[in-house]
């Protein structure tokens, strides 16, 4: 091996927990950081447009592009995972909804073992992130590098969605972030004047103007290296050359989910048959390393309406009337989050807690088509997530290459209580969509709503058209108990010198988007890190 280079921290991943790792950490001029990022891209002018969403996800130059095992509970589909391959990782391909989830997720983090992680020992690590610029959302920080705003282009069905959910018995929520109760909204975005809000053009911004910061592009890690049971460093191959760069103090793993397990794996940490069935020396046997996998999963139904929308409006002269309004005001569907509104609800009144939440959106996509495609009429859709399933899954290696994607092993509904919940949601969106506010803009039903259907027809267009989140967390999993992967203050158990800081250490999936949840970790990990150097 040659170029050896030497840091006193390194970071795999510069995502939306990783960028906020080299802000912080190399807030020390003493401390030297360097930053691994195996995307390219960055922020751009086009990347920053919010409504670009749909050109980045799928895109292989910015996602990862993940497909799943064939899933034998959703008919034999293999389904897309995006993941962010860019400097910003998830938050700048996502769509760009900013919302922290309900106290009683992180509450039930500590009720399982992992101290110091309910919602009072997090609130302050996520307005420490936040930087949001108008009135009111008193719970919100509004010093924080992370830009957050009031979407600037609210689409007037929207408004009727938030009133058609009280007209069903939902509260109105005008500070959703305290995350106290249920009830609906109009959602934040993460962008300031209509562009969108990235780790990469806030945190990493701040920390590339640092002489003792480095980051490396490109840079595709295979694994990280151990010198008596310390990590000491990382290779990675840079452009066609392996290089070691060796690690004085820390090694911190934040290449997510999908990636994070896989990493652990090829370093020797993972259950020790997946190991030697690829010829990796074993390390740790470490047989939660890629368990506990979890997703958002859920369906959603589409309405035409007699009022345009933004999928309506695609021809050249609507689009060139949106492309103008954008550039010379930043407003208009371009600055648009990808979700408007938002609840969160009981897909069954007896329950005592909401289990599922919904997302408005001011636009339709006809999955009748293969590729689907945005309808050609105005269409509104509501989508619903079951907000903590029951269901797990797994991420095993292909190979001992870093040039091969890790296997993900996933049934959606493997869980019967996880399907039920479907079932029941769907009806709920539809008292939704039959509430005075929306039902004088509703024409009709799209596919495969728009004709009446049995009981086993609707399993099936559920089987056939449930779909993933974009949430995956899970699968270095923190706890107190010796099978997790890293305790609470994220070190990875079995060895030193080493720590995952990103979604995958969430031991159970919060009600709401995890964006906001993975830059809270980043803050936390970041002070659990520079409090070690002072113990030190």
């Amino acid at each position: 091996m040659s170029n050896l280079f030497e840091a006193d921290i390194i970071i795999i991943g510069a995502g939306s927990a990783g960028a906020v790792l080299a802000e912080r950490l190399s807030q020390d001029p003493a401390v030297r950081v360097i930053l691994l990022e195996a995307g390219t891209q960055g922020s751009s002018w086009l990347n920053d447009t919010p409504a670009m969403t749909v050109r980045l996800i799928g895109n292989p130059a910015t996602d990862w592009n993940y497909v799943a095992e064939p899933d034998p509970t959703l008919n034999g589909r293999a389904l897309n995972w995006a993941a962010g391959k860019m400097l910003g990782g998830g938050s700048s391909i996502n769509g760009l909804v900013y919302i922290r989830g309900l106290r009683r997720d992180y509450d039930d983090w500590a009720k399982l073992g992992c101290t110091g992680w309910g919602w009072d020992g997090v609130e302050a690590y996520f307005q420490r992130a936040e930087g949001y610029a108008d009135d009111g959302h008193e719970s919100l920080g509004n010093t924080g590098p992370y830009p957050l705003s009031r979407i600037r282009s609210v689409h007037p069905l929207t408004h009727k969605f938030v009133e058609a959910c009280a007209q069903t018995g939902l509260e109105t929520l005008p500070d959703y972030n305290n995350g106290d109760r249920e009830g609906a909204f109009v959602n934040l975005t993460s962008q300031r004047n209509g562009r969108r809000a990235s780790t990469a053009n806030s945190y990493l911004a701040l920390a590339a103007k640092r002489s003792n910061f480095s980051m490396v592009s490109g840079a595709l890690v295979d694994k990280i290296l151990f010198e008596s049971g310390r990590a000491s460093g990382v290779r990675a191959r840079i452009g066609n050359e392996f290089v070691d760069i060796k690690a004085r103090r820390e090694v911190l793993l934040s290449a997510g989910t999908l990636q994070s397990p896989a990493i652990l794996m090829r370093s020797g940490m993972g259950p020790a048959a997946e190991l030697n069935r690829h010829g990796i020396a074993v390390q740790i046997d470490a047989p939660g390393v890629g368990r506990n996998l979890q997703e958002h999963l859920g369906m959603g139904i589409g309405k035409f309406v007699n009022v345009p929308t933004y999928n309506s409006e695609m021809d050249p002269f609507n689009g060139l009337r949106h492309l103008l309004n954008y550039t010379l005001f930043r407003r208009g569907p371009l600055a648009s989050a990808a979700v408007q509104g938002m609840a969160w609800l009981r897909s069954d009144d007896r329950l005592e807690q909401p289990d599922i939440h919904l997302n408005f959106f001011p636009f339709g996509i006809d999955y009748s088509c293969s590729p689907p495609v945005l309808h050609k009429k105005p269409v509104v859709s509501i989508g619903a997530c079951v907000s903590r399933p029951h269901g797990r899954g797994e991420i095993r290696l292909r190979s001992a290459s870093p040039d091969d994607k890790p296997l993900i092993n996933f049934h959606m509904y493997q869980d019967q209580r996880d399907f039920d919940t479907v079932v029941r949601s769907l009806k709920k969106i539809e008292r939704i969509f039959q509430a005075p506010a929306f039902a004088s803009s509703i024409t009709g039903g799209t596919p495969p709503f728009d004709t009446a259907h049995t009981d086993a027809q609707l399993e099936q267009i559920i089987r056939n058209y449930t779909a993933t989140g974009y949430h995956p967390v899970g699968t270095c999993r923190m706890g107190s108990d010796a099978r997790s992967v890293v305790d609470t203050e994220l070190r990875v158990r079995g060895v030193t010198g080493l720590r995952v800081i990103d979604a995958s250490i969430i031991p159970q999936l919060i009600s709401a988007n995890t964006n906001a949840a993975a830059i809270m970790i980043g803050e936390k990990g970041a002070d659990f890190v520079r409090r070690s150097w002072t113990n030190t």
